[in-house]
């Protein structure tokens, strides 16, 4: 009986939690005048149809958004007859926000992927945009 009293407890006491993603709801106070792109073609086109999904022009604050990427491919190993077996995937995104002429935040994004080497090239081509 005493179980079932603790389990009746437990069960109500996480029932009347409410799970709520905090930054789903919250609102931001911005927005976005210009948004202006350099460097990898494909990179800057994935990083601003994101950005124009999720920005409401709506905010109080405007802020100039510059993004500068880079992608570079390395291979790290090759076999005997010198044909590349494992390649490096760099991808590099400088980023930084202005607001009236002065740059309030700025910051640098490197991701890396190491993957081997595959016959089909079609296929690497397409694990590479991946």
């Amino acid at each position: 009986m005493n179980k079932i009293i603790k389990i009746f407890f437990v069960v109500f006491l996480l029932s009347g939690c409410g799970y709520q993603p905090i930054l789903l709801k919250k609102d931001y106070d911005f927005s976005f005048n210009k948004i202006e792109l350099e460097g990898d073609l494909v990179i800057n086109k994935i990083m601003e149809n994101y950005l124009l999904d999720r920005i409401k022009n709506e905010g109080t604050k405007k802020l100039d958004l510059y993004i500068l990427s880079k992608k570079n491919k390395e291979i790290v190993s090759s076999n005997k007859k010198g044909d590349p077996t494992i390649y490096k995937l760099n991808i590099i995104v400088d980023y930084y926000l202005v607001q009236n002429e002065i740059i309030i935040f700025k910051n640098k994004i490197l991701k890396q992927s190491t993957y081997n080497n595959i016959n089909d090239k079609f296929e690497l081509l397409k694990y590479e945009e991946n």
